[in-house]
């Protein structure tokens, strides 16, 4: 804790220029919808105020924060007012989407839009006919309207730990269902045909570089950079 205080820098920021907030993460709640999440880079911020929403597409509509939520220890706490630097959850506006701009009506001035990485794997979630059905769970049967099939159903995302968060969440909400092996998605045709991949950065005490390097190696990773500090080895792979 003392060397995150004494390397990371203070958000930067100015309270007194315009309202500026752009949504980094989504969330939520059955009583007041989606709400969006965070850094008031600029300005001040209240509940109920009248703030711009400038979209991706580069059209701005006019709403009101209808819920200002701060955040202490790992929960959620209403507030009434924020200012440069925090980091908040604003609820009003269901429709909002990651990297989109919530500023001054009479100021209007985006920031940079950011994307979102596509997804990379996909799998059916189907209604579990394996010989563990019943099992566990109450919710024996899934359905959804909004495909062909009303037994099964693909979700695509960014990768084997989104995937895996999802399914445990829902397991815990007491869904009992199954899942298909995670399918990378391609994009193109022939010769064109293109593999998603991510870098991997390890650092570990250089007496474990080797097990690294053979794990990851079986895993069909490919070493980029590796340099060593002291007794520690740092290593860059592709996977």
């Amino acid at each position: 804790l003392d060397c995150i205080l004494e390397n990371i820098q203070a958000p930067s920021g100015d309270s007194d220029k315009p309202f500026q907030f752009r949504a980094t993460t989504l969330d939520y709640n059955e009583y007041v919808g989606r709400i969006v999440i965070g850094r008031v880079v600029n300005g001040r911020i209240h509940s109920q105020d009248q703030v711009a929403w400038v979209k991706a597409d580069g059209s701005i509509e006019r709403g009101k924060v209808t819920k200002l939520f701060g955040f202490k220890d790992l929960g959620r706490v209403e507030i009434n007012e924020s200012e440069a630097g925090d980091i908040v959850g604003i609820a009003g506006f269901s429709d909002i989407h990651i990297g989109e701009t919530l500023c001054d009506p009479n100021n209007i001035n985006p920031l940079p839009l950011i994307h979102v990485d596509e997804p990379t794997l996909q799998m059916n979630f189907s209604v579990n006919d394996s010989p563990f059905a019943g099992q566990e769970g109450k919710f024996v049967t899934l359905r959804v309207e909004d495909t062909d099939s009303t037994d099964c159903f693909k979700v695509s995302g960014r990768g084997e730990l989104h995937l895996g968060i999802l399914i445990e969440t829902m397991r815990r909400e007491g869904y009992e269902f199954q899942v298909s092996k995670p399918e990378v998605i391609y994009k193109g045709e022939g010769e064109n045909l293109q593999e998603p991949f991510e870098n991997l950065l390890v650092d570990v005490p250089e007496e474990y570089a080797g097990s690294c390097i053979d794990r990851l190696s079986g895993r069909k990773a490919t070493m980029l950079e590796m340099s060593n500090n002291g007794n520690r080895t740092s290593m860059k792979f592709s996977i």
